[in-house]
């Protein structure tokens, strides 16, 4: 493995998510790496449909081929409910693109979605005077998440939907050969209600251009959710006692992982994996009901690692937290957040449902699972839209 490759693998563990706002905690990626990045066109279309769990299944999907691609190599990455993006070194740029062309291919022909696909050279963002730097956060003992600041990811996502700039960095369909694997990808569970009433998706920027003062603000950011909503373990989307593999069994509730894995088996082959889908939601329950153990796990515990393995809070240039809690504590939020924003602080987006959803990411039962949460119903796309109109009337003021 070259020094390159191994960049990520290699940085500091963070022991918590605090020190995210350290910027002494990032650094920057090597200058030969690039960022493969891929989002759903017209996602508003689709969560109007009532669709949204499809448009995150796609954005999931593609985490999942991605890690398959990198196999051993660890790169940094980060799932945005309608899209993902990760930094990847030379040795796996063209399998990145293979891998996100997969998916593409998939998300057309199983939810009639479609997905842009692109990649930029760390060097096209340095260009522009802006910068990846990257940092690694233990979240559980399986998990380790990346976490991103210098304002380059934000730039890639504009540079990748721009007219002007678009064909300079998409991967266009039948320029690269899809290949890789879906494997992995699992939607079993049933949405997961509120244990409070209220599951809110959040979104917030600070807006000094200081590195120093936008820190502090992400601090004081991460304080008042923290005085508002209490402990990680209070305001958590998920709590073990109710997650509920989904008891239906029927092809709409098991039809996104149908789509994924069985995409290009046919009729027959699709109706294959929904019975093996089913049978593995069987089992699943049966091993976990009676806290039984197998050559694969301790499934008395799975529920657990579960929740420890979830990615309900992120940094890439914004923050971004999956919270339960009352609609007091959201009001008490809001209103804080508001001051801020009059202030001209910071921008955010709120949205309210009253339960998350989850999607999975299991290559072995025994601990390297991972679970992306939203909010139902629109989650952090809706949340981002309203962050969206807020940026805009300050920008028109």
């Amino acid at each position: 493995m070259s020094t390159s490759d191994a960049f990520y693998a290699g940085l500091p563990l963070l022991a918590g998510f605090g020190d995210v706002v350290r910027p002494e905690n990032f650094r920057p990626l090597p200058e030969d790496w690039h960022v493969a990045t891929c989002d759903v066109r017209n996602s508003t279309l689709a969560v109007q449909a009532g669709n949204y769990k499809h448009v995150n299944t796609v954005g999931a999907s593609a985490v999942t081929a991605m890690l398959n691609a990198a196999g051993s190599l660890e790169i940094p990455f980060i799932f945005e409910g309608d899209g993902s993006a990760f930094c990847v070194p030379p040795s796996l740029l063209e399998g990145a693109k293979a891998a996100l062309v997969k998916t593409q291919e998939m998300a057309q022909s199983s939810f009639g979605l479609e997905l842009r696909v692109a990649t930029v050279p760390i060097a096209t963002i340095r260009a522009a005077r802006l910068d990846i730097l990257v940092a690694r956060v233990r979240v559980s003992e399986h998990y380790i998440q990346a976490v991103f600041a210098g304002g380059g990811m934000a730039f890639v996502d504009r540079y990748m939907k721009d007219p002007a700039t678009a064909p300079l960095c998409e991967v266009k369909p039948g320029s690269v050969a899809a290949r890789g694997s879906l494997e992995g990808l699992e939607c079993r569970w049933q949405d997961i209600p509120s244990r409070h009433g209220e599951t809110v998706s959040l979104i917030v920027r600070a807006l000094a251009a200081d590195t120093r003062a936008a820190s502090g603000l992400y601090r004081e950011v991460i304080a008042k959710v923290t005085e508002v909503y209490g402990s990680d373990d209070a305001c958590h989307p998920l709590t073990p006692p109710l997650l509920q593999l989904t008891p239906s069994l029927s092809a709409r509730q098991l039809g996104n992982e149908v789509g994924v894995r069985a995409a290009d088996r046919g009729r027959f082959g699709k109706w294959l994996w929904l019975m093996r889908a089913r049978w593995f939601v069987v089992l699943g329950w049966f091993l976990m009901r009676f806290g039984l153990k197998t050559g694969q796990t301790d499934w008395s515990t799975y529920k657990e690692t579960l929740y420890r393995n979830t990615d309900v809070r992120k940094f890439n240039d914004v923050y971004r937290q999956i919270l339960a809690g009352t609609p007091a504590q959201r009001e008490a939020l809001d209103a804080w957040l508001a001051e801020r924003y009059a202030r001209r602080e910071l921008v955010y987006g709120l949205h309210v449902t009253d339960r998350a959803h989850m999607t999975c990411l299991v290559f072995n039962y025994s601990g390297k699972h991972l679970h992306f949460i939203d909010g139902a119903d629109g989650g952090l796309f809706l949340a981002a839209k309203a962050f969206k109109e807020r940026l805009a009337k300050i920008a028109a003021a």
